[in-house]
């Protein structure tokens, strides 16, 4: 790897969020973008390795290659102070064991139930406000629960989600078309309707895997079905740049746009066609 190349990457990995945590083989490092999916970093000798594509197919003719997981690893270790991940994890053993010292300790309800779930509740926002997305976890104590409680638990849980996401996505909705009529009613001249594209899926056709867009359509659900390609391009043309390589199932974007729609034949589905650019306003050059 040239002086030129270490550079760059570096450059790019600390424009990255990612979210490391020590493990017992090494440092599992994720993209807070697509926090499902992690890559492996663990010591070989005094290197690092790591089990990416990006360097996993140069490492083998340069040694000296560093992805953007391992240089975030360095960035880490240089910022912690620990060299590995056992003493990583000792240390973090001995903060909690101080954080904890003298603290109380929690008893359960006089009832005998486990203490209350937990629920975080984490929102993107994009500086000029076309990206606004929400993600819940919750975590629930299951000591003692038995198969029909759990299950009554998650039903329950599940329901909440649900209204939390729809809630939030209606007062999206009217944010962003407070001061004009309706866009989920409003249609163009061409035919296409006011949208917002969700996020990815994959599907297990006849001929393998096959990605597709969740799109939001008046009220409905809709999917813009594609490769990656043009998965990225729809996502593109909406007003986020992103490279077909980039595509997972998982992503989320909420972006507004225009769709053309087609119903299926038997009337079940609505797919979208194509995906267009919001139109511009007159002076400014800027999308609505």
């Amino acid at each position: 790897m040239t002086q030129e190349q270490f550079g760059s990457r570096k450059e790019r990995a600390e424009r990255d969020v990612f979210v490391i945590t020590a493990a017992e083989q090494g440092w599992r490092v994720r993209s807070a973008r697509n926090p499902s999916k992690y890559y492996l970093v663990s010591a070989n000798g005094t290197e690092l390795q790591c089990a990416c594509p990006d360097f996993q197919a140069h490492a083998t003719e340069d040694p000296t290659w560093r992805c953007k997981h391992v240089l975030a690893v360095q960035d880490h270790q240089a910022k912690t102070g620990a060299a590995d991940p056992q003493t990583e994890c000792e240390l973090a053993e001995e903060r909690a064991a101080v954080q904890t010292e003298g603290s109380v300790e929690v008893v359960q309800r006089p009832n005998g139930e486990p203490s209350a779930a937990q629920m975080l509740i984490k929102r993107s926002i994009s500086p000029d406000g076309r990206i606004d997305s929400i993600s819940i976890e919750f975590t629930l104590p299951l000591s003692e629960a038995t198969v029909s409680q759990i299950r009554d638990r998650a039903a329950k849980t599940l329901k909440l989600q649900t209204e939390i996401v729809k809630s939030f996505l209606n007062g999206a909705g009217r944010k962003v078309n407070s001061d004009k009529p309706s866009q989920s009613q409003t249609h163009k001249p061409n035919g296409a309707t006011f949208a917002r594209l969700l996020d990815v899926g994959v599907t297990n056709g006849q001929y393998g895997e096959r990605f597709y867009l969740n799109v939001a359509v008046n009220g409905r659900r809709a999917r813009f079905f594609g490769t990656a390609d043009q998965i990225a391009k729809a996502v593109s043309t909406a007003g986020e740049q992103i490279y077909a390589t980039a595509i997972e199932p998982g992503m989320r974007f909420n972006l507004p746009c225009l769709v053309l729609t087609q119903e299926s034949q038997d009337g079940r589905y609505l797919n979208v066609t194509r995906v267009l650019p919001l139109p511009r306003q007159g002076n400014s050059g800027a999308r609505q």
